[in-house]
């Protein structure tokens, strides 16, 4: 539901309060102005109202990104530095509030997005799928995790991210050995089997919707382990990691989004001090390249000889799920809450910042 600002003015889209029939939004008019408030931001003065169901009242501001918040006006700005290579702190200095202003709205907009997603995912899946891990870590190298990721082969729509805890492996100092062998002993190991796990929702979630694609990856073992453990709609077809990584590479989609994180995310460069310092903060990022890159992007930057139509059309409008390329306010223009919506437990974690296996205290 697309609203402009004047119309949030004059238009509540729903009663914010979980109990009430006009909560979910309502085709009659279920509210009546109750005066205004003054507030010492923009835009300085809010028209209140009154539900005529529960009678209670909200105003004008509450159906907004900047609801409560101290900063108003920042968070597209954020949005896009952030997802443009800068980390929090550059934004912080650029914009001039505090790092965790940045953290802060980064987090709510990548609630708002999950929201938004639940509503604009494609129910049925028209093409092949890539499937493969992005590998990075959170906090320190002693904790690695792989980000499991699904993209359309034609599209490029990124269809799902997941998250799976890895043990530290490869070769290491003796030192090292000693801090891997404390960590393990105070935290205990990851689950050793979560590629497979996480591997195993998204194929079934694919199979559901996508029947009859095909399913490409490479030949990790814990993907066509995956698979072999139910009767999968789509077939498989697995391709050499030392495969040339070109266009004509079935995981070209791919390896594209994992290469636009390692020059995007300044968290995600090598040998960089920006990484992300627990699990809910990488993938709160993730969600929101995620929706950046589906909706309010187009497919490619530079006109395309084989896709007369990549420089003009979002992936989102090749898979039918948006007419046009989306703005910011488009998006996230009106304030969604959790209580509007069906979530699977996935998405409720998501917004609960839920991660049983992290070694870090992750703020709610």
């Amino acid at each position: 539901m697309t609203i402009s600002t004047n119309q949030i003015e004059l238009i509540p889209p729903y009663c914010p309060n979980p109990q009430c029939l006009a909560h979910l939004g309502s085709q009659e008019r279920f509210f009546v102005k109750n005066g205004w408030i003054t507030t010492d931001k923009k835009p300085f003065r809010n028209q209140r109202f009154k539900c005529t169901k529960c009678k209670t009242q909200f105003s004008s501001n509450t159906f907004t990104i900047d609801f409560r918040k101290k900063s108003a006006g920042i968070s597209e700005r954020v949005l896009h530095y952030s997802l443009n290579g800068m980390s929090n702190n550059s934004v912080a200095r650029l914009l001039k509030v505090s790092e965790g202003t940045v953290r802060d709205r980064l987090k709510d907009l990548a609630r708002q997005s999950i929201l938004f997603e639940n509503e604009n995912l494609p129910r049925k899946i028209n093409e092949n799928v890539a499937y493969d891990g992005f590998e990075t870590f959170t906090h320190s190298q002693f904790s690695p995790c792989y980000v499991n990721t699904a993209v359309g082969s034609t599209s490029m729509f990124i269809y799902y991210n997941t998250f799976s805890p890895l043990n530290r492996k490869g070769r290491m100092t003796d030192e090292q050995k000693k801090k891997n062998q404390v960590l393990i002993r105070k935290n205990g190991i990851y689950p050793q089997d979560s590629v497979f796990s996480e591997t195993l929702y998204i194929m079934k979630k694919l199979s559901e919707i996508a029947p009859g694609k095909t399913l490409y990856t490479d030949k990790h073992k814990a993907y066509r382990r995956a698979y072999r453990s139910f009767e999968s709609s789509m077939p498989l077809k697995t391709i050499s990691s030392k495969a040339r990584r070109d266009a004509s590479n079935p995981l070209f989609p791919i390896n594209r989004l994992h290469n636009l994180y390692r020059h995007f995310f300044s968290s995600q460069h090598r040998e960089t001090i920006s990484f992300q310092k627990h699990e809910a903060a990488l993938m709160e990022k993730l969600q929101l390249m995620k929706i950046y890159r589906n909706f309010m992007n187009p497919k490619f930057v530079k006109k395309n000889s084989f896709d007369l139509h990549a420089h003009e059309w979002s992936p989102a409008m090749y898979v039918g799920v948006a007419t046009k390329i989306l703005s910011f306010e488009e998006i996230f223009g009106v304030r969604k809450l959790k209580t509007q919506f069906r979530l699977d437990q996935k998405d409720k974690d998501f917004i609960e910042r839920f991660y049983p296996y992290s070694r870090q205290k992750i703020a709610s």
